[in-house]
């Protein structure tokens, strides 16, 4: 959540934009839709910045980015990897980064980050195929057989296989990593004062015209209530369980999914909001610490470098702040 956005009517809001764009040419605002989510840009800038021409060649990007990372087009790099019967690809450079990371927290995990979960995501009724009632367990256990991140390696942007029944999902980290490249497209471009927004995951570089980014952070306790922090040339990704879960027999279940017994997450935390250099590591991360206890999740980012992380955890009822050993240091 951004919080210097104003709710304005829209006459009015229109009135002010078009004031805005005709009147400062340093100061511009970019919003669309991406990756089934929003965008959001924002850029102060000392030289005139043509924003139509801008937001084409962000789009162009973001549209690249789609073409590699869409489980929803068959068209796509991934997709094509998971219809096809090969055992060995050739990745881009794109497809073959994000998917040694995904490797990387898999292995830092033990495998309850794990990028091939995505058939059991689905069966939960948290993908595209929608269902009224509680997977059975025989259900769960025929896809558990072919979940494991062990099934897939990377040598020099080659892909090798061992299972061909898994699937390919990176939709935990490819909007940090968008949020990444279109940073560092802005920051080419010599723009240096700038927030990235996508789908929630920021990146917030230099200054807010002048004054400090502020990112707000939901705070579960109290209705209403944000968190704000001041993120400067740093992103943050938050996951939660709060906005996303389905009810069967009564039973609430949140859309993360243990890849290692192919249910829900049992365990308190409501959410994990990371702070880290890139984007894609903070989406990562955030997701991760949904899966761990809250003790062991914090222990892990305390050992990592320049990593913070706040959880809101239930306990007994009673919501709590679990925060990493620095994250007061971000606090506005």
């Amino acid at each position: 959540m951004i919080l210097d956005k104003i709710k304005i009517p829209p006459l009015l809001y229109f009135l002010i934009l078009f004031l805005f764009n005709s009147c400062s040419n340093s100061n511009v605002s970019i919003d669309g839709y991406t990756m089934g989510t929003t965008y959001s840009i924002k850029i102060y800038s000392k030289k005139y910045i043509n924003s139509s021409n801008l937001k084409e060649v962000i789009e162009d990007k973001l549209n690249y980015i789609n073409s590699i990372f869409s489980t929803y087009d068959d068209s796509t790099e991934i997709s094509k990897i998971n219809t096809t019967n090969s055992k060995n690809f050739t990745l881009s450079k794109d497809l073959s980064f994000v998917l040694n990371k995904a490797i990387y927290y898999s292995r830092l995990s033990d495998g309850l980050y794990d990028p091939t979960v995505f058939p059991l995501v689905d069966l939960w009724g948290f993908g595209p195929t929608k269902r009224n009632s509680k997977p059975k367990e025989a259900e769960i256990n025929e896809l558990l057989k072919d979940v494991s991140y062990k099934n897939i390696s990377i040598y020099n942007n080659e892909l090798f296989i061992s299972n061909s029944n898994i699937y390919i999902d990176l939709s935990s980290i490819a909007k940090g990593y968008a949020v990444d490249i279109i940073s560092k497209l802005l920051l080419d471009k010599g723009y240096s004062d700038f927030m990235v927004e996508i789908g929630g995951e920021v990146r917030c570089n230099g200054k807010n015209n002048k004054n400090e980014w502020i990112i707000g952070i939901i705070n579960p306790q109290y209705e209403n209530s944000l968190i704000k922090t001041i993120i400067t040339n740093k992103s943050m990704a938050t996951s939660g369980n709060y906005n996303n879960y389905s009810i069967y027999e009564g039973i609430t279940y949140p859309h993360i999914i243990n890849p290692k017994t192919g249910w829900p997450i049992t365990n308190n935390i409501i959410s994990a909001s990371v702070i880290a250099d890139d984007c894609i590591d903070a989406d990562a991360i955030a997701t991760l610490l949904m899966l761990f206890p809250h003790e062991k999740g914090i222990s892990i980012v305390n050992k990592m470098k320049n990593v913070e992380a706040l959880l809101f955890v239930d306990m007994n009822e009673k919501i709590m702040k679990v925060k990493s050993n620095n994250f007061d240091e971000y606090l506005y």
